[in-house]
C-alpha cells in the first residue's frame, strides 16, 4: 500500500517530540519509520517533506536524516529492499529544488544525500552529473543569485569529495574525464571572486576577527573559497599528470600568488575566511605532492611556494618562543604545512615516492627524472639546505615556554605527547622529523654543521635560561641525528666526558632549568643505545638512569622520571644487552619504578612503566624471582584502576605471561591469583574476550609451558579449552598448543575426560588442515600414543571416526603429500604400540568403504600408499620412525596377513634403506615430551 503524505507528516510530527510524556509515541513513531524503510515512495515523500519549507525545521532535519540514511542503505541496486529504478529517477528530478534551502544545516545535509546518490549512479545511471550541475551553477552565476550559487557549490564539492575515494573502476576514470571541465569552469570563478573580495574598497583583511564581515562580501568570499575547495581536491585527485594540464597549471600558479598575499594581508588584518583560504591552500599543495610528486615539482611558481614556505618559518621563529604562541594553532598549521612540503623535496631528491606504478612509459620515467634533476639544481642548493638546517636547529628544535608551562603544570601529560607519534600535526616533532631527513640525506654538508654546534654548546658554562634551552636543542640535534653521526662521533667517550659528568653533578645547587639537559640525557640514551654504545659503558648509562630515576633529587621531577624510564626500557630491551652488567642495579630500578607507578595518575603513564617493568622482567630471566611478589602485588589494583582501559589490561597480562616465563616453575605460586582471569577473559560471553582473548590464552599457554604439575586450578579450566577448540575460532591454533600441553602434563586424566571430545572435534578438521595445522593435530594423538597404552584411547580414536577421517586422506590423491606423510606416522605410532590394532582397523575399514573394490581388508592398499611416500619424508626421526613401524607390521602374527607376506620384500627393502642412511647417527624416535620446550615454538603452528 502506497504512503500516503498526510500520514507521512503525522508520524514525522509524533517522531521529534521531545516531552517525557510523549515517549511512547514517539517511539512508536520511530517504529513506523523503519517499518517504512522499504516501501516504494517512501523516501520521495522524505524529500519532498524536508523541501516543504512550511514544515518545522525540526520536521524538516528528522526527514533529511532518514532521507540520507536510506541512500546509503537502498539505492544501491543489489541492496536488499532496494529503490525502486523510478523512485530513483523521481528523486533526482527533484534535486535542482533542494538548492533553494537557506538553513545552512539542512543544506549540508542534503549535500550529503545527493554526494551518496552521485556515488552509486556516476557514470552509469547519472553520466551528465557533472554537466548538470555546472549548468545550474552557470545558470545562478549569471542571474546574480550568488546564495543559491554557493549552494549549488557546497553540493559540487561534496561530490568531488566522495567520488575521490574511487581509486579505481568507471567512476576513477570519469571523474578523470571531467576534471578538466570542472576545474576551468570552478577555477575561473575562484579567480575572480578572490580577486573581488581581496580588492575590494572594505577589503576582509581590514576586518578583525570579531567583526562584521558584509554580507555580500562574505557570500562572495565563500563562492571563492568553494571553489578553491572544489579545484584542490580536482586537481589532486582527478588527474594523473595536472603539471600536463593548462588550466590545473595556471590555478596551481595562480594559487601561489594568493598565499603569498594572503599570509602577508593576514599578519596585517587577521580574519577567519584569510584563515580558511591559506589552510586549504597548504592542504592542496600536501595533497598534490602526495598524490602527483613529479606533477608538484613541475608546476610553474613550486619552488617559489617553498621558498614563501620557508620565509614563513624565518618570519615567525622570533614569534615561536613567545608565551602566547601556543595558542595560535593558526600559525602552528600553517608552519606544520610548510614542513611537510620541505620534507616531500627532500624524499622526492633521494627517491622515496618519486617512482610509482603511474609512471608506465619512458617519458614518464625521464619527467621525473627531469623533476629530481631541477629539484636539485634549482631549490635545495646548499645554501638553502642549509637555511633549512639552521632555523630548524636554532628556533624550531627548542622548546618554547609553552611546553616547559606544560611541564609544569601537567608533567604526565607532557610526557605523553612527547612519545605519541602525532608528528604530521605539531610543529616541534615535525620540525624534528624534518631535520632527521635532512641530515640523513645532506649528511656530508651539515655533519659539520652540527658536530661543531654540538662541540660549542658542550664546552660553553652558560647556565642561563636561553643558554640552557639553546643547548638542549643542540642536544636534541644530536639525538636525532644518531644514524647520521654514528661514523664520526666516539659516543662512548662523549657520554663519559659530557653527559655522565652532567648527571651525576645534578646537585641542589644546580639552576633547576638543568633538569632539561637532564630529560635531553636520557632521551640521547634511547636514541643512542642500540646505534653505538659499547659495552664498557652500559654500567655508565645504567647508573646515570638509576640517578635520574631518585626521586629524592631535587631536579628529579616527574618528566625527568618518567623519561628515565623510557629510556631505561631503550637500554634494556636492545641486541647487545648483558644481563651480568644489568643485574646489581635490578632491585633498584624495579623499587624505584614500583614506587613512581603509585605516584602517577594517567593510565598511559601506568601502561608505559608497566611495559618498562614487564621487558625488565623479560630480560632478567630466573633473576626475577626474587622480587617476583612486589610485581604481582602491584598488579591486582591495576588491573582494577585501568577499568575499560584494555590497552592497559593487555599490558598486564603480558607482563604476567613474561613473569611466568621468567620464573618457571616457580611460578605456580600466583595461580589463585591470574587463573581466574585466564576463566573470566576466554569465556566468549565476557565482555573482555575480544579485546583481551588472544592475550590471555599466550598467558595460558605460558602457565602450562612452565607447570611443574597439572594442579586442579589448571584442570579447572579444560572444559573451557574444550568449548573452544569445539568452536573453531581464529586462536584454534593458540588453542591447540595449549591442548598438546594438557596432553604431557596429565595424558591419562585428558584422556579419561576428554579424549572422545577432543578425537570428535579433530576429526572434523580431518581433509580441510593445511600442512601446519595437520602437523598440530598429529602430534596431538601423537602424545597420546607416546603417553599412555593404547587400551586407555584406542576405542575412542576408532569410535569417533578420527582414525577412518585420516585414512580416507591418506587414500585421497588430492591431499597434500606432507598431511598423508603426517597421517601415516600415526599408524607408525600405533603399529609399534600393537600391529594388530592396525590390522583390525584396516579389515573393517576396508570393508566399510569397499577399499578394495572387491571388499576385504585396505591393509594392502594402506602399506602401498606408506612405501610410496616414504621419499616424501625428509626428517631423520619420521623416516626412522617409518622403518620400525613397517618392521613391526612384518613382526609377530601381523607379518603373516596376506597384504604384509606379499609386500615383504618391498618392505623389507624400504626398512633396510632407510636404517643404513641412518646407521651411525642418533635419532630419538621419542617426540619432545618437555612441556616448555614444546610450548615454546618447536610445534608452535598457525592454522
Amino acid at each position: 500500500m502506497a504512503i500516503a503524505p498526510v500520514d507521512l507528516l503525522q508520524v514525522l510530527q509524533a517522531a521529534v517530540l521531545q516531552d517525557p510524556a510523549s515517549v511512547a509515541t514517539r517511539k512508536a513513531a520511530e517504529a513506523q519509520l523503519k517499518t517504512w524503510e522499504t516501501h516504494h515512495g517512501f523516501y520521495s515523500l522524505l524529500q519532498d517533506a524536508f523541501l516543504d519549507t512550511s514544515l518545522a525545521t525540526d520536521i524538516r532535519w528528522i526527514s533529511i536524516i532518514y532521507f540520507k540514511n536510506g541512500i546509503d542503505k537502498y539505492w544501491r541496486k543489489s541492496a536488499p529492499n532496494a529503490i525502486a529504478k523510478d523512485e530513483k529517477v523521481q528523486i533526482r528530478s527533484k534535486i535542482t529544488q533542494t538548492f533553494g534551502i537557506t538553513n545552512a544545516q539542512l543544506a549540508a545535509q542534503n549535500a550529503l544525500a545527493i554526494a551518496r546518490i552521485s556515488k552509486f549512479d556516476f557514470p552509469v545511471e547519472w553520466p551528465s552529473l557533472f554537466s548538470d550541475m555546472l549548468g545550474l551553477a552557470k545558470e545562478a552565476h549569471d542571474g546574480n543569485d550568488f546564495v543559491r550559487l554557493k549552494q549549488i557549490l557546497v553540493v559540487v564539492n561534496q561530490i568531488v569529495k566522495t567520488l575521490s575515494g574511487a581509486r579505481f573502476g568507471k567512476t576513477r576514470v570519469a571523474l578523470q574525464q571531467a576534471a578538466p571541465d570542472v576545474v576551468r569552469f570552478v577555477g575561473q570563478w575562484y579567480f575572480a571572486f578572490t580577486q573581488e573580495w581581496m580588492t575590494s574598497s572594505t577589503n576582509v583583511a581590514s576586518q578583525n576577527r570579531s567583526s562584521t564581515v558584509p554580507e555580500q562580501l562574505e557570500v562572495r568570499a565563500n563562492i571563492g573559497y568553494l571553489s578553491l575547495k572544489i579545484c584542490r581536491r580536482l586537481v589532486a585527485e582527478g588527474y594523473e599528470f595536472a603539471n600536463r594540464h593548462q588550466e590545473a597549471s595556471e590555478l596551481f600558479q595562480a594559487s601561489t600568488l594568493h598565499l603569498t598575499a594572503f599570509i602577508e594581508k593576514y599578519m596585517s588584518y587577521p580574519s577567519e575566511i584569510l584563515e580558511k583560504h591559506i589552510l586549504t591552500l597548504g592542504k592542496f599543495y600536501q595533497d598534490l605532492s602526495e598524490r602527483q610528486p613529479t606533477a608538484f615539482i613541475l608546476m610553474p611558481g613550486s619552488f617559489n611556494l617553498v621558498r614563501s614556505y620557508l620565509a614563513v618559518l624565518q618570519t615567525q621563529a622570533a614569534f615561536f618562543h613567545q608565551p602566547n604562541f601556543g595558542a595560535q594553532e593558526f600559525w602552528e598549521r600553517v608552519l606544520v604545512r610548510g614542513l611537510l612540503l620541505l620534507r616531500k623535496c627532500t624524499k622526492m631528491i633521494f627517491g622515496d615516492g618519486t617512482v610509482t606504478i603511474k609512471y608506465r612509459t619512458p617519458e614518464d620515467r625521464e619527467e621525473t627524472k627531469s623533476a629530481v634533476r631541477r629539484l636539485k639544481e634549482e631549490l635545495c642548493t646548499d645554501s638553502f639546505v642549509v637555511g633549512v638546517h639552521d632555523i630548524l636547529l636554532w628556533s624550531y628544535l627548542r622548546l618554547r615556554p609553552s611546553d616547559l608551562e606544560k611541564w609544569a603544570n601537567e608533567p604526565e601529560e607532557f610526557v605523553y605527547d612527547e612519545v605519541q607519534n602525532s608528528w604530521e600535526y605539531q610543529l616541534r616533532p615535525c620540525s624534528e622529523k624534518v631535520y632527521i631527513d635532512l641530515l640523513l640525506n645532506f649528511k656530508e654538508l651539515l655533519k659539520p654543521r652540527i658536530l661543531a654546534a654540538f662541540e660549542a654548546a658542550t664546552s660553553q658554562n652558560d647556565i642561563s635560561d636561553d643558554a640552557i634551552l639553546a643547548r638542549d636543542a643542540v642536544y636534541c640535534a644530536f639525538s636525532i641525528g644518531c644514524n647520521a653521526l654514528f661514523e664520526d662521533v666516539d659516543f662512548d667517550n662523549i657520554f663519559l666526558r659530557v653527559f655522565a659528568p652532567q648527571v651525576a653533578n645534578a646537585g641542589s645547587d644546580v639552576p633547576s632549568i638543568h633538569r632539561i639537559i637532564l630529560r635531553r640525557i636520557s632521551l640521547i640514551i634511547s636514541n643512542w643505545i642500540s646505534v653505538k654504545c659499547g659495552a664498557d659503558v652500559r654500567k655508565d648509562v645504567y647508573e646515570a638512569l638509576a640517578l635520574q630515576l631518585d626521586s629524592s633529587l631535587p631536579l628529579n621531577d616527574t618528566v625527568v622520571q618518567l623519561t628515565a624510564a623510557m629510556a631505561l626500557k631503550s637500554a634494556v630491551d636492545e641486541w647487545d644487552f648483558k644481563l651480568d652488567v644489568f643485574l646489581p642495579y635490578l632491585e633498584l630500578y624495579l623499587t624505584r619504578l614500583i614506587d613512581m607507578m603509585a605516584k602517577v595518575d594517567m593510565i598511559e603513564t601506568k601502561l608505559s612503566l608497566l611495559q618498562v617493568i614487564s621487558v625488565i622482567v623479560e630480560m632478567a630471566e630466573m633473576r626475577i624471582i626474587a622480587f617476583a611478589d612486589k610485581i604481582v602485588a602491584l598488579l591486582p589494583s591495576l588491573w582494577e584502576q585501568a577499568g575499560d582501559e584494555h590497552i592497559l589490561k593487555g599490558a598486564i597480562l603480558q607482563t604476567l605471561t613474561n613473569l611466568i616465563q621468567a620464573t618457571g616453575k616457580q611460578s605456580y605460586k600466583f595461580y589463585q591469583l591470574y587463573v581466574p582471569l585466564i576463566s573470566g577473559i576466554v569465556d566468549p560471553k565476557s565482555d573482555l574476550h575480544v579485546y583481551l582473548n588472544e592475550d590471555a590464552l599466550l598467558l595460558w599457554q605460558t602457565t602450562i609451558a612452565n607447570a611443574p604439575s597439572a594442579t586442579p586450578e589448571l584442570l579447572g579450566l579444560l572444559p573451557i579449552l574444550i568449548k573452544s577448540l569445539d568452536q573453531g575460532t581464529d586462536t584454534l591454533r593458540m588453542e591447540l598448543v595449549i591442548l598438546e600441553g594438557y596432553v604431557l602434563l596429565a595424558p591419562s586424566f585428558v584422556a579419561q575426560q576428554y579424549a572422545k571430545v577432543i578425537f570428535s572435534i579433530m576429526a572434523s578438521f580431518i581433509g580441510d588442515l593445511k600442512i601446519e595445522a595437520c602437523h598440530t593435530v598429529t602430534h596431538i594423538i601423537e602424545l597420546f600414543i607416546q603417553s599412555l597404552p593404547l587400551h586407555e584411547y584406542i576405542n575412542d580414536l576408532v569410535e569417533t571416526g578420527l582414525l577412518a577421517r585420516m585414512t580416507d586422506s591418506i587414500f585421497d590423491t588430492h591431499e597434500s603429500a606432507i598431511n598423508v606423510t603426517r597421517y601415516l606416522t600415526i599408524y607408525a605410532r600405533l603399529a609399534l604400540a600393537d600391529a594388530s590394532v592396525v590390522v583390525r582397523f584396516c579389515d573393517v575399514y576396508g570393508s566399510e568403504r569397499r577399499l578394495p573394490p572387491n571388499g576385504g581388508s585396505s591393509l594392502g592398499p594402506l602399506l602401498d600408499v606408506w612405501l610410496e611416500k616414504v621419499e616424501n619424508m625428509g626428517h631423520p626421526r619420521v623416516r626412522k620412525l617409518t622403518a620400525m613401524g613397517l618392521d613391526a607390521m612384518m613382526s609377530g602374527p601381523t607379518g603373516q596377513h596376506e597384504a604384509v607376506l606379499s609386500r615383504r620384500e618391498a618392505i623389507t627393502k624400504v626398512r633396510n634403506e632407510i636404517l643404513a642412511e641412518l646407521e651411525g647417527d642418533e635419532v630419538d624416535l621419542n617426540i619432545d615430551t618437555s612441556v616448555k620446550n614444546l610450548m615454546s615454538g618447536g610445534y608452535g603452528y598457525s592454522m
